[in-house]
Formats: structure tokens, sequence, C-alpha cells
């Protein structure tokens, strides 16, 4: 385990785990010239059967299906403060384990002239028509009818949305080739992020619908938005020698956003690393990690632990060879 010096118990939960606060910013519109353009992410590993990637497919498929609904047509009440807004929806991104969340103006520029879309949702169609239900999960016949009004619903404009809410993943450390479990979860760093991502982005979205504002959730996989536009327009990535690069994570990471008309404080862009003053961002304070979560020496996960055996040391823990039983004898 990593020792810590300092204690993060007093932070905020919208300031998530990393020190962005530390980040030089610059004031006005960010330029997104040179940003590399967003390129969708397939969930096809047809040349490889055995990769867990197969099992995330329909899955991603089912998220992508209900990144927009209906709208809740009475105005719920909600802080009038946009920068309070802002900080609510960070800290659930947050309590989801997003790496990092960012705000920002909805730039028109960031909009796909021509919106990409999981080619895996026409089969889930296909399957929700013809495919009987096997489960005694309760229920689950409501979410499945709730999928298909889902994929019944006619397309949404972003058109009137002008805020964007964008959650950050962050890649775990690659798997060794010789450790337990490798062979199938080798190269799906990037569908494990856009899962997770992706599921974080579509919650908030309904919620925000829920609330009686217009949101759309985009994916790696199904977005009418170029995500690393939004990305470097959040504050969460700068463009560096033409690849989107974050101060504490580097190129290790996926985004999904959420574009709304539910007004929103906004996060400034970050200045380009050469302007970036590295005394603050990854001086002692970051070293030691001073009243934040992530630091120099654990912010990369599982960095000295195998995946199969967890993020924490049970195998320091005390074992019997027969179960334990209470006994309540009142």
């Amino acid at each position: 385990m990593t020792l810590r010096f300092f204690s993060a118990k007093d932070r905020l939960p919208h300031l998530g785990p990393y020190p962005l606060e530390r980040l030089t910013r610059k004031t006005g519109a960010p330029s997104l010239d040179g940003t590399p353009p967003f390129s969708p992410l397939s969930f096809d590993k047809a040349d490889d059967p055995a990769s867990i990637i197969n099992a995330m497919r329909e899955h991603q498929a089912m998220l992508d299906a209900i990144r927009h609904g209906l709208i809740n047509k009475a105005k719920a009440e909600c802080p009038e403060d946009p920068q309070e807004r802002a900080n609510h929806l960070k800290a659930f991104g947050y309590f989801c384990d997003a790496a990092m969340v960012g705000t920002c103006a909805f730039p028109k520029a960031a909009t796909l002239k021509t919106p990409v879309t999981n080619p895996d949702i026409e089969q889930l169609a296909e399957d929700l028509r013809t495919r009987q239900t096997k489960t005694l999960a309760a229920g689950i016949d409501l979410i499945m009818a709730d999928l298909r009004d889902s994929m019944n619903a006619p397309p949404t404009s972003i058109d009137g949305h002008s805020h964007a809410i964008v959650f950050l993943y962050e890649f775990p450390r690659d798997p060794a080739a010789d450790e337990p479990g490798a062979g199938w979860i080798q190269d799906a760093q990037a569908h494990r992020a856009c899962l997770l991502a992706s599921e974080t982005a579509i919650v908030i979205a309904n919620y925000i619908r829920l609330l009686g504002f217009d949101a759309k959730a985009h994916t790696a996989t199904t977005s009418d938005v170029d995500l690393n536009k939004l990305a470097v327009a959040s504050g969460l990535a700068t463009v560096e020698d033409g690849a989107l690069f974050n101060p504490y994570i580097g190129n290790r990471f996926g985004v999904a956003a959420i574009t709304t008309e539910f007004e929103l404080a906004h996060d400034l862009p970050l200045a380009p690393m050469a302007e970036q003053d590295k005394g603050k961002t990854h001086g002692l304070a970051w070293k030691l990690g001073k009243g934040f979560a992530k630091n120099a020496q654990n912010f990369q996960r599982y960095a000295k632990r195998r995946f199969v055996d967890g993020e924490h040391p049970f195998e320091k823990l005390k074992r019997v060879d027969e179960p334990t039983t209470f006994i309540d004898e009142a």
C-alpha cells in the first residue's frame, strides 16, 4: 500500500481526486485548431472471440440506445446558481469514479457534420423485436419496455444546446502478458473507459431531462459531437504534438460527454504544457498528495499489484479452515 502523508477528507466532492485547481488556465474561448479528429470506437473483435470486448458489445449498444429520451414537461426545483449546478453534477461524476469532470460552453465547431452511430444498435433493435426475455429478475419487463421506447423514439437535435459536461476516465496500467486473465482483457483499455464514461454520461443526461431540461449523451461509439474538441474546450486536455494530452494522466484516457440547455458554470481551457508551472502542478504538493486523493505515488492503479489480486491486500488477512458463524444467544 502507498503511504499517505496528508488526508483528503476535507476536499469538496466536486473538486475530484486530481488537483486540477493547480493547473494554469487561459481566459477566453479555447482554440480548437489542431485538435485531432474524433474517431469512433468499435466493439467488433471478431478476430479474437475470447476477448472481453465481445462481452461488452451489447451493453454498449444498450447504453447508446438510451442516450436521449423524453423530457419532463414540469420544470423541477433546482439551484439557480450555475456554479452550484456544475458542482452538483461534477460531484456525481466523481461519485461514479470519473477521474476528471469538466464543463464548457458548447462550441458549435464541435458538432460533427455527420453524427456517428453504433452499428450494433440496429442488431439490438431487431433482438428487442424478436427475442423472448428469459430471466426472473424483478422489473426486467419494465426495463426492456423502456429500452424499446427509447429505440423507437424519433431522433433528437442538439441545436438548442449551449452547455457541455465532459467525463474523463483514465486507463489503469496495461495487463502484463503473463498475469492471470491477461489474455482476454488485453487491448480493452479504450473500451473499458468508453463503457464506464458512457454509463455516467447517460445517467446524468437522463437526470437533467427529469429536471425538465433537454440533454443528450455522446459516447465514443455514438455521438453528435467531436469528443476530442469537447475535452479541450472543457479544460481536461491540451493538444501536444498533434495528440490530446492531460497534465496528470497523459494520453491514457477515454471520455464521454453531455450537451444540454441546462445552464452551467464553465471551466477555463488549459494552457499548453509549455506554459504550465511544473513546480505548482508536479511539485512537492503533487508528490505528497497534499489535500487531494491522487498523487505521484498512487495515481497509477495496480502499478504494483496484479489485477487478479484486487486493489486491497486481502492476502494479508488471517484465514481459518472453517467459516466463522455469529450466534445470537439472546
